[in-house]
């Protein structure tokens, strides 16, 4: 590979994975707007957001194998011109149905985008301690983005249309994209393997099918649906088992998963973002409907988490370097558990500056935790496998985000419906002031009711919210303490498995 500016291709690469990280919750602000203008139901904004999050995770493992193949620059340059397409042609739409399929679109060239960042990262940073650093780096602008993207929302919509969440994606991305013609190396694999086709097709198919699965049981319960897409996913996934097992050039070596660093720091990288999405899913909803925010306050409010994630992340290396991979990861892990645990006794009067707190420290946790969870999953595959490796990883972050988001929700949104009846009559007299369809929206769901929360006049909204909110409360409570007990979980895992120290394996 030819002399390159290392440091500035990190600063290229970190662009394009802060474009995909920030469109991951920057939508989740514009659902109100979006259910007004386009007169969408539930049902139809839940799909505008979970489109995204079904075709990336379906096309992760193939997109990370083609990097490979025929190139991780062009796979990058792949997804990003996919990107532009999806987000300027969200723009044009006048219906949920359309978006939603635009969403999916975008969705796929995310899935192009981010394991390209990370595996050609891995070309690019030869030295295991500036490697170890660039994957810190990484690792706090995925988290980051994630956490400021309802900030970025937020300020959109005070002064603009919906339309602008979208508009904010091309000029970015196609900046990004001149940025890796002129500055990022091509690799790829030397040998150029043959294509595992069956393997990306069984695997795409059974992590659709999961995902959609996972999605769905929290509202559809246990129905045809949701029974025929798990069958697919055991299905599908099973047969991926299978054949990976037979296959000359596997789309996943399964002898990965029998390396103890391997397997523990891939589900670590899965407990890192059930914690990290599944505290995004319930904080907004906690200072919007609760306590009464706007879009862009409660945006704003997650900052310490945002803060302390980014601090953690960047500094991680080097107290891996001095305290142990092993240790920082327990630590970390530990640290995300107790706040879960402070986290769940949050009632409606608590102070923000408990919430901004416990957030700011539940932030770093993970930012301690990622870095070297990701490093543990790159450095036991070869680099002429990084992007397999990669894939791996996101789609493990992917999928335990989505699981993170569907177990507490809908933990939450049972102990939701059991109390939101006793909130209602305690509430007395002063139900009768409230809009009939609010009401019956609070009795519908959760997120029926944050969108009927958004058009109730301010006078009316503090009456509503201490209705809503009792409820709400009471279900977030169950929901983090389950929370918790996953995170506990992963201390365990890194205490037993992980060592002391990640070495990269020989190439």
């Amino acid at each position: 590979m030819k002399q390159v500016n290392r440091w500035a291709v990190l600063v290229i690469l970190s662009a394009a994975l802060a474009v995909i990280s920030l469109d991951n919750t920057i939508v989740n602000v514009a659902l109100p707007r979006l259910q007004e203008d386009l007169g969408a139901t539930t049902s139809q904004l839940q799909w505008v957001i979970d489109a995204y999050s079904v075709v990336f995770a379906g096309s992760l493992l193939l997109a990370g194998s083609l990097g490979d193949r025929f190139g991780r620059r062009r796979m990058l340059l792949t997804g990003l011109g996919i990107f532009i397409l999806g987000s300027l042609l969200a723009v044009t739409v006048d219906n949920a149905s359309t978006l939603t399929a635009c969403r999916a679109l975008m969705g796929l060239g995310g899935a192009f985008i981010m394991p390209s960042t990370l595996s050609i990262l891995v070309q690019v940073f030869r030295d295991p301690k500036e490697r170890a650093q660039a994957i810190g780096t990484w690792a706090a602008v995925a988290g980051l983005g994630v956490a400021i993207g309802p900030i970025v929302g937020g300020l959109l919509l005070e002064h603009f249309s919906w339309h602008a969440i979208f508009w904010v994606n091309p000029p970015i991305a196609a900046a990004v994209f001149v940025a890796v013609l002129l500055l990022v190396p091509e690799s790829l694999d030397p040998s150029k393997p043959r294509l595992d086709l069956l393997g990306a097709v069984l695997s795409g198919i059974g992590l659709i099918a999961l995902v959609v699965t996972i999605i769905e049981i929290p509202d559809a319960g246990i129905d045809v649906f949701t029974i025929t897409t798990a069958l697919i996913a055991v299905i599908s996934l099973g047969s991926f088992i299978w054949w990976e097992k037979r296959a000359p050039r596997a789309l996943l070596p399964l002898q990965y998963f029998k390396q103890r660093v391997f397997s523990s720091s891939i589900v670590i990288v899965a407990m890192v973002y059930f914690a990290l999405m599944g505290a995004m899913f319930f904080l907004p909803q906690f200072l919007q409907l609760v306590q009464g925010m706007t879009p862009l306050q409660s945006g704003i409010a997650v900052l310490p988490g945002a803060g302390g994630l980014l601090t953690a992340s960047l500094v991680s290396p080097k107290l891996a370097d001095r305290f142990g991979t092993k240790r920082l990861v327990v630590i970390g892990m530990s640290v995300v558990t107790v706040g879960m645990v402070f986290f769940s006794f949050l009632t409606i009067s608590t102070p923000y500056a408990y919430v901004g707190i416990v957030f700011g420290a539940i932030g770093a946790g993970l930012g301690l935790t990622l870095p070297q969870a990701t490093n543990g999953v790159l450095s036991s595959v070869p680099t002429e496998r990084s992007g397999m490796g990669s894939a791996v990883n996101d789609a493990m972050g992917e999928l335990g985000g989505s699981f993170g988001v569907a177990i507490l929700g809908a933990t939450m949104s049972i102990c939701y419906r059991q109390n939101i009846e006793h909130a209602i009559t305690e509430a007395g007299a002063n139900i009768s002031l409230l809009p009939a369809s609010a009401v019956a929206a609070a009795r519908e769901s959760l997120a029926a009711a944050s969108i009927a929360g958004a058009q109730i006049p301010d006078s009316l909204g503090i009456i509503y919210r201490e209705v809503v909110g009792k409820a709400f409360v009471t279900g977030m409570t169950w929901a983090l303490l389950i929370g918790a007990g996953v995170s506990l979980v992963g201390v365990l895992i890194a205490w037993k498995f992980l060592p002391q120290h990640v070495e990269r394996v020989e190439e």
